[in-house]
């Protein structure tokens, strides 16, 4: 290991992949179905970071739009050879969200797949960005309305047949920002973390620990690399030397044969996940691949829900038992041979944890409030908010960083989550804006003001509620309102639940009380889609609040 990652005790991509080269160049990544080995792998990249350098220096930034697979993993590594910033960008996003986030991190150069190549040009359009645009199969593009580019446009697959292969970096700085990740905005636009090399190696080690994962273990996973989960997952499979399948994306019916052909013995899903796969009918491929399958992870896993999993699929193992967030990643963990179902494991050796009221006293075992914590070592936890130093400040007050969720824990020194105290809502493995998507609402020439919030969802997580009051003598219809929505925000933020209402509650100073809509839910009163599908029309009457 090079000196300067002991303090992180992990490998970073280039070290981890390097040692690899060296031990095992025959070792199999899976990318949408399609193998390779990490040597291949390896010799794009290089090539592909070449033909970047006549674009980029170090410390710029290389925004990429694509689905998992061959184009988003080779830019990452691309990226990081050229010492530039990659700013991952959700494939759901779109609108005045996208726009926000390609004018804040301003990229150099972009790379997208066809099916984006419309939405990121428009976006980098509006934010006034004209840059060279990648495309992968650029013949192939479908942007109706808007240019395929606004600038020079190249072909993915030429800058990597033709790119002159850069040498390895495995010097590269530790506390050198690699990736910037938007996370959720909740009293203003969405922020971008610095994360950084160390960080990235440091969240792989602890990740793949968490999961006892071993160098005989395949893990298949449709956690999308625009995501850290998926990049920890890919990292910590080069420091171990196992294989890994990455999916290019989540299907319940296809999901034991995805098993069976990777030859998984381990899954890694987001928590909603879970139980749509418990409640699937049972099938041929399910009764055998179940049988490989050694452990899967997910988080919220309620005990009931991981005793389905155990005794319908035999597993040892349901659910991460771990608690962390885009700043700084695994804060706690399950201990090996102490998983403990519906807790978040222990405090991880990365980080001092306190639970405090809300003047930031400490608080005694068993009692709720607020999780705040602090790196144990340096260069594990996010470098701060990109170009927003103030708000870093905020977060670390006290010179501890506040989580702005509840929690406790109990005598065995485990953390039970309690609730979140921000406004975000947590839907499909995302974190959703409520600032944002209120915002785009608000456009509408019929909405007076408007509340987000969160409703409980069958899938052990968040659904997305809209409160909503009218302008004067205004009449809307829920329908019709939410096909306005849908198209102006990611799909994962489509609201399930609309409501119309003469006031919302407020505190003497004005301020919406959220906490009243949340705990009101879902009311005789409220119009709501079909959770189990956000394709099909939404259907209308009464009877759709009574049977939630």
């Amino acid at each position: 290991m090079s000196p300067k990652y002991e303090h992180v005790n992990a490998d970073p991509v280039t070290i981890a992949l390097e040692k690899r080269l060296q031990t095992q160049p025959e070792m199999r990544i899976s990318l949408d179905r399609q193998p390779f080995t990490i040597e291949e792998l390896d010799r794009q990249a290089r090539a592909l970071a070449g033909s970047l350098r006549e674009f980029v220096q170090p410390g710029d930034r290389i925004a990429v739009m694509a689905r998992n697979g061959r184009v988003a993993l080779l830019t990452w590594w691309a990226a990081t050879f050229c010492g530039a910033y990659l700013v991952p960008l959700n494939t759901s996003n779109r609108g005045a969200i996208l726009t926000h986030q390609v004018a804040d991190s301003e990229p150099i150069i972009a790379v997208v797949e066809q099916e984006f190549a419309g939405l990121l040009s428009e976006s980098l359009r509006l934010a006034g960005l004209d840059i060279p645009f990648i495309v992968h199969d650029p013949d192939g593009i479908d942007a109706p309305g808007s240019q395929a580019a606004t600038g020079p446009c190249f072909h993915f697959d030429n800058l990597v047949t033709l790119g002159t292969p850069v040498a390895p970096h495995s010097d590269l700085d530790p506390y050198g920002t690699s990736h910037l990740v938007y996370t959720s905005g909740t009293t203003g636009p969405s922020k971008a973390c610095m994360v950084s090399h160390g960080y990235i190696a440091n969240m792989a080690r602890q990740m793949r620990e968490n999961l006892e994962r071993r160098p005989d273990d395949c893990l298949w996973t449709p956690m999308p690399l625009f995501h850290l989960a998926a990049i920890g997952h890919v990292t910590g499979s080069l420091q171990l030397g196992s294989e890994i399948s990455v999916a290019r994306r989540f299907s319940v019916s296809c999901f034991w044969e995805d098993i069976r052909e990777s030859k998984a013995t381990m899954a890694a899903l987001m928590g909603s996940m879970l139980p749509m796969i418990a409640r699937a009918e049972e099938s041929p491929a399910s009764r055998e691949a179940s049988s490989q399958l050694r452990a899967v992870s997910g988080s919220p896993v309620t005990a009931q829900l991981a005793q389905t999993w155990l005794e319908r699929f035999g597993v040892e193992r349901v659910g991460s038992g771990a608690y962390g967030m885009t700043e700084a990643c695994l804060i706690t963990a399950t201990p090996p041979d102490g998983y403990r179902a519906g807790s978040a494991g222990i405090v991880t050796d990365s980080f001092e944890v306190r639970i405090v009221d809300e003047r930031d006293n400490p608080l005694p075992t068993g009692e709720a409030g607020e999780i705040v914590c602090r790196p144990t070592r340096p260069g594990i936890m996010f470098n701060g908010y990109w170009r927003q130093p103030e708000k870093t400040l905020e977060t670390f007050r006290g010179l501890w960083f506040h989580t702005g969720d509840f929690g406790r824990f109990d005598e065995d020194g485990y953390l039970f989550f309690v609730d979140r105290g921000k406004d975000y809502i947590r839907k499909g493995g995302e974190n959703i804006s409520s600032y944002e998507i209120e915002g785009i609402i608000a456009e509408h020439p019929l909405v007076r003001e408007v509340a987000v919030h969160a409703v409980p969802s069958p899938l052990n997580e968040d659904e997305v509620k809209v409160t909503i009051v009218p302008v004067a003598d205004a009449s809307p219809d829920p329908e019709e309102m939410f096909l306005w929505i849908a198209p102006r925000v990611p799909r994962y933020a489509r609201p399930s639940h609309i409501e119309f209402r003469a006031e919302l509650p407020k505190n003497a100073v004005g301020r919406v009380l959220k906490r009243e809509l949340r705990a009101q839910g879902v009311t005789e009163a409220t119009w709501s889609t079909d959770p189990r599908s956000y394709d099909e029309k939404p259907r209308t009457g009464s009877e759709r609040a009574v049977a939630k």
